[in-house]
């Protein structure tokens, strides 16, 4: 790296947060009103950061400013350098005050039931102080929010796939998806269920571009079927267990939350490819402050003692007799 060139580039931080700011409400008039600018003020540096960059960042569709090539470069590294700055600061925050802060945690369906909130309960009893902002949301939403800095690491399924070749991935514990349906469910009535006799039946699927949606989608054309027609895409655990205990919908869920709700009940049927690796996602080059650092050996600890009850207490995961 030439430092001799970096000291003296015109590009400033000042310049990456505008450009953030711009492409987020897609409106100078709104990115200046977020930042407290005036337009004038906002428009210059624009103008400078493009200057700096040596090229236009965006261009103006309609009523909206719209990011150029250019413009789609420079803010993969803005995120990157606007969150490293942020963890810096909390960092040596951190060191003054360790009880000071906060720990920002994504997570998905996997790994929400017994992993996070375990390792929440054992974090806070070490730091009372230190807030825990816990986001449910979509994989791409979460995997965004990582990479921009304002999450601090994700929990849930570690799997290669393209949308986390870009992460340090951290396995804790193994575990399967099974099909579940609502105790009393016409399928639990049949010997050996398989997927010619679930098709017809609604789904609640997950989320398109997931690699559980992609393996279970597979599932079905291995077995020579299309996907089935009537189904409901949801992310949300709480949506996916209310239509499942309550609308006849069939679904996928992790063996150790099935066995937590009492209306539900797996199928014996087993599909190919979803065992799943049960971990932590983390940005691939940026260090954890301090608390996050603790609260990710929390989840390691927490994740070593589930995987060992699972190797060790199989019964607890397999379904209850069907209900003829």
């Amino acid at each position: 790296m030439d430092l001799r060139a970096l000291l003296t580039t015109h590009l400033k931080l000042r310049h990456l947060v505008i450009v953030l700011a711009i492409a987020e409400h897609g409106s100078l008039v709104r990115a200046a009103e977020e930042l407290y600018l005036t337009q004038p003020a906002l428009s210059r540096a624009l103008r400078e950061a493009e200057q700096a960059v040596g090229a236009p960042l965006f261009e103006r569709t309609g009523r909206r400013m719209v990011p150029t090539p250019a413009g789609q470069v420079c803010l993969e590294h803005a995120k990157a350098i606007v969150g490293h700055v942020g963890t810096l600061r909390r960092r040596v925050d951190e060191l003054t005050d360790p009880e000071a802060g906060v720990v920002r945690v994504g997570a998905h369906v996997t790994g929400a039931n017994l992993l996070l909130p375990r390792a929440v309960a054992r974090f806070t009893a070490d730091r009372p102080r230190v807030e825990v902002l816990l986001r449910e949301a979509p994989p791409e939403a979460l995997i965004q929010e990582l990479g921009s800095g304002d999450l601090d690491l994700l929990v849930g399924r570690v799997t290669d796939h393209p949308s986390t070749s870009r992460l340090r991935l951290v396995p804790l514990y193994r575990e399967e998806f099974r099909v579940v349906a609502a105790v009393g469910h016409p399928v639990h009535a049949l010997s050996e269920a398989s997927l010619k006799d679930l098709v017809g039946y609604p789904w609640v699927v997950p989320l398109a571009n997931t690699p559980l949606r992609d393996e279970l989608e597979e599932n079905f054309r291995t077995a020579g079927l299309a996907p089935p027609i009537q189904r409901v895409e949801s992310g949300t655990p709480a949506t996916l267990r209310t239509l499942v205990a309550e609308a006849g919908f069939l679904a996928l869920m992790p063996e150790s939350m099935a066995v937590a709700e009492p209306g539900l009940q797996m199928l014996e049927l087993h599909l190919a490819g979803l065992a799943q690796q049960v971990g932590i996602l983390l940005h691939a080059d940026r260090p954890l402050a301090p608390n996050a650092d603790l609260f990710a050996r929390k989840l390691r600890e927490v994740g070593e003692e589930i995987g060992r009850d699972l190797l060790m207490a199989p019964a607890a995961v397999r379904p209850a007799s069907p209900v003829l």
